[in-house]
């Protein structure tokens, strides 16, 4: 006997991947900066980053150009800078979650990388 359909027995991914991967606070004077406005960073990872409070005026699905900078307390590897264009993902109730978009492979490796360390530290 011949099935038209096959049965779905694949685990659903998650609506954000960013909110499914592992992801880091700060520990210092970390920010990203969106129209020349500094907005504190809440977490972030390779993927993208979430601001909190945010009163901007990013939409979502909307692209924008961002430098962000994480900046731990008493850090041997020193800050790290990041610009490039993200796309939002979520605005509200004072939360903005982006992801990097079109990132170049040597940033995107170095922000893995200083990401690793510190996920080892």
């Amino acid at each position: 006997m011949m099935t038209l359909f096959r049965s779905r027995t694949e685990t659903p991914k998650p609506a954000n991947t960013f909110a499914a991967a592992q992801v880091l606070r700060p520990r210092g004077d970390s920010y990203v900066r969106i129209d020349r406005r500094d907005y504190p960073l809440q977490c972030w990872s390779p993927a993208g980053f979430t601001l909190s409070p945010y009163n901007g005026s990013l939409i979502q699905r909307q692209k924008a150009r961002v430098s962000m900078l994480v900046r731990d307390i008493h850090d041997p590897d020193g800050p790290l800078e990041i610009d490039g264009e993200v796309i939002v993902d979520i605005v509200g109730n004072g939360i903005l979650a982006a992801r990097w978009t079109g990132l170049p492979k040597y940033k995107l490796a170095a922000l893995a990388q200083y990401f690793t360390g510190k996920l080892s530290a």
